[in-house]
């Protein structure tokens, strides 16, 4: 009954929601409907993952937390502005099939979706910690 605790099951049912979107970024005559869906699923899976860390980290000091929140909203953030791979690449765009998407963009694809995890992961971190920290109470250090 206390299986959706676990942040083991979290982050294994997240890994596995990001198998349809890896698949889908292959082809592009997929249909806009289907490829949100996918992205949708996807997302949930970032955020499955992100809710994985959370509970383990609240486990930890608040001071880690929230250093590792930060380092992650802007590590994520700069991930999406590095992204090392180029919009188009001349030599196979001649002979390249337009059923199946060039691997650049691909590789874009993946890149910009981590940085989406990264961004969620830090953005969960904070936020679990400004609710934690309003919903407690102070500690008496009075004895």
């Amino acid at each position: 009954m206390d299986g959706w605790r676990n942040p083991a099951r979290w982050a294994r049912a997240g890994r596995w929601a990001l198998v349809p979107i890896a698949v889908l970024d292959w082809f592009r005559l997929v249909p806009q409907g289907v490829f949100v869906a996918g992205f949708l699923v996807a997302v949930a899976g970032l955020a499955g993952m992100a809710a994985a860390l959370v509970v383990r980290m609240l486990r930890r000091s608040r001071g880690s937390m929230a250093a590792l929140g930060v380092v992650m909203l802007l590590g994520g953030l700069a991930l999406f502005a590095l992204d090392p791979f180029p919009g188009s690449f001349p030599a196979i765009e001649a002979w390249w099939p337009d059923a199946v998407t060039q691997p650049q963009q691909v590789g874009s694809a993946y890149w910009q979706l981590a940085a989406l995890g990264v961004v969620l992961a830090g953005f969960a971190l904070l936020a679990a910690l400004l609710v934690a920290s309003l919903t407690t109470r102070p500690r008496s250090t009075s004895r």
